[in-house]
């Protein structure tokens, strides 16, 4: 992020804190009626895993309780490609895509004519108010979203995200929103782009923005909300592959200086805490759901994510932020129902991906994990095939894959495709690599089958994707000397929650495969509007057929 001056920092402050007053008055919420919902909210919680629900089933008594309880909940959903990263996940969820067709390849990949690494939501647009800060908008997402469908079908509708991550507010949102805010670390503030407003702020934002809730937890301490003795869904405090290998224990205090701590909301509960707290005022002040014009509000939970990298799946942690999260959904409900009228919302809880545990926690537990440090692995390799080939000076980037840099020399097709054949042929040589697939084998539908190609095959975008992408075995985590990650196509990093919540959805569990792709399309047939002919995902038929029968509650 490049450094904002003093002068540009104090002018973003006066902007983000004006905004003409909002006018008029909260009215009661409308009666259940049998037509679509009038608002429809998906919550995102980033990194859940589908086993949260079992494993602290027991604890949970608000929110994710009810959910549980009271939604329609499918136990074999997943995110169905190979890079389960944040960016390509929400865009999956927004679009009913793969990245195949929507482009968002990862959170970042190496951009062959700039020759430099292009972030998903980068744009030369810059942030409302900070025109030196780095620019943000849907522009590289290639394919339209159920918020654009909706604007398209029905204009008076509102569509707006919020969260932490700016790649998660901005891709579910997509380029029709009326309003798509996250977080911005140097000043605290929640912000947009000049793509969704032109010259102010709301001021509803503004107000939160001053009223100073993100800085009323500086110099805070993160303490569990029960008792030790209950974290017995987690492993012992103390595990010295996490966070910094120091920090590991309660209570975590937060930084009393300001910028330290703004770049801490990101991996403590408040964080998230604050999402949910301007998510409701946005419900409020935009009178979402008031009306017969349907409404779409996406809420993403982004320091989940933050909090299981550094602590892991396993973590007191993590179980600590889940109770909180518990909490924080059955206010959300409350409002709904309260401000909406439970037969008229519908909410979709879901997440962008999984995460793999621990590999020291998954040793202790007799499967053969381990921690791969890649860079170590393919430098060997590297240097081989400029050997091999006779190329001294042939770069090959490694960025979410192998991308071979042509900008100083362009390869004839077939010396690119032995370069590609050779790298992957050497990187299946080494012991914790499970396999390697090459541009021209994702490209060619003639590929023989084998394992993994279909998924590999949904996240390949010609203009986008590596010459080469590597699978490592399962349970190997790639680069962090600590904490854990994701991005891999096994079931730790796809398997993810899907709930439909309304009072108009039968309590169901059910247990057949369904895809995070199939989440955008069953909202938009819920709703009525049209869909491109051209989706990956399909509708899901039992959330469509709650939605023909009267209200299950009065």
């Amino acid at each position: 992020m490049p450094p904002s001056p003093r002068f540009e920092v104090v002018s973003g402050i006066l902007l983000i804190l004006c905004g003409l007053l909002a006018a008029g008055c909260s009215s009661s919420r409308v009666d259940p009626a049998s037509g679509p919902p009038r608002l429809v909210v998906v919550l995102s919680i980033d990194q859940m895993r589908a086993d949260y629900f079992d494993r602290f089933a027991g604890r949970f008594e608000g929110g994710l309780d009810r959910l549980r309880r009271e939604g329609m909940l499918f136990t074999q959903a997943q995110q169905d490609h190979a890079v389960t990263a944040t960016a390509v996940g929400h865009a999956a969820i927004a679009t009913g895509t793969y990245p195949a067709k929507h482009g968002i390849v990862a959170n970042a990949w190496w951009d062959r004519l700039k020759g430099r690494s292009i972030y998903a939501v980068e744009d030369s647009l810059p942030i409302l108010g900070l025109t030196n800060a780095l620019g943000a908008s849907p522009a590289l997402l290639l394919r339209s979203t159920v918020g654009d469908w909706l604007k398209e079908a029905s204009p008076a509708g509102k569509v707006f995200s919020v969260s932490l991550k700016d790649r998660a507010s901005i891709l579910t949102a997509g380029r029709l929103a009326d309003g798509a805010y996250w977080y911005y670390d140097p000043l605290g503030f929640f912000v947009t782009s000049t793509h969704y407003l032109a010259d102010r702020y709301p001021a509803w934002l503004a107000r939160f923005n001053g009223d100073g809730d993100v800085r009323k937890g500086r110099g805070g301490v993160w303490d569990r909300l029960a008792d030790s003795s209950t974290y017995t869904a987690s492993r012992e405090d103390a595990f010295p592959a996490e966070a910094d290998g120091v920090h590991t224990t309660f209570p975590h205090t937060l930084s009393a200086d300001s910028m330290a701590y703004f770049g801490e909301v990101r991996y403590a509960p408040i964080g998230d805490q604050l999402s949910f707290s301007l998510a409701k005022r946005l419900i409020e002040a935009e009178r979402l759901g008031k009306d017969r014009q349907p409404d779409l509000l996406f809420l993403g939970a982004s320091a989940a994510d933050g909090i299981g990298h550094l602590y892991g799946p396993y973590s007191q942690e993590i179980e600590d932020y889940y109770l909180r999260l518990d909490i924080e959904i059955g206010v959300l409900l409350d409002l709904l129902d309260r401000e909406v009228g439970p037969g008229n919302y519908l909410l979709v809880l879901t997440s962008d991906h999984g995460v793999m545990p621990m590999p020291e926690e998954l040793q202790r537990r007799g499967v053969n994990a381990a921690r791969v440090d890649t860079r170590a692995l393919l430098t060997p390799i590297i240097e081989a095939t400029r050997a091999a080939f006779a190329m001294p000076d042939l770069r090959i980037v490694n960025a979410s894959g192998l991308y071979i840099d042509q900008r100083s020399r362009t390869l004839p097709p077939d010396t690119l495709r032995l370069i590609r054949r050779f790298i992957a042929q050497s990187l299946v040589q080494h012991p914790d690599i499970a396999d390697a697939f090459t541009y021209d084998e994702l490209a060619d539908p003639a590929t023989p089958d084998r394992p993994f190609l279909a998924v590999f095959r949904r996240s390949f975008y010609p203009d986008r994707s590596p010459d080469v992408m590597p699978l490592l075995k399962e349970f190997r985590l790639p680069l962090v000397p600590r904490g854990t990650t994701h991005e891999s196509p096994y079931p730790y990093d796809t398997h993810v929650p899907l709930v439909f919540f309304s009072s108009r959805v039968e309590p169901r569990t059910i247990d057949r495969p369904v895809r995070a792709v199939d989440i955008a399309p069953t909202i938009a047939q819920v709703l009525g509007i049209p869909m491109p002919a051209d989706l990956d995902g399909v509708p899901l038929p039992e959330v469509f057929e709650a939605w023909q029968s009267p209200p299950l509650l009065p």
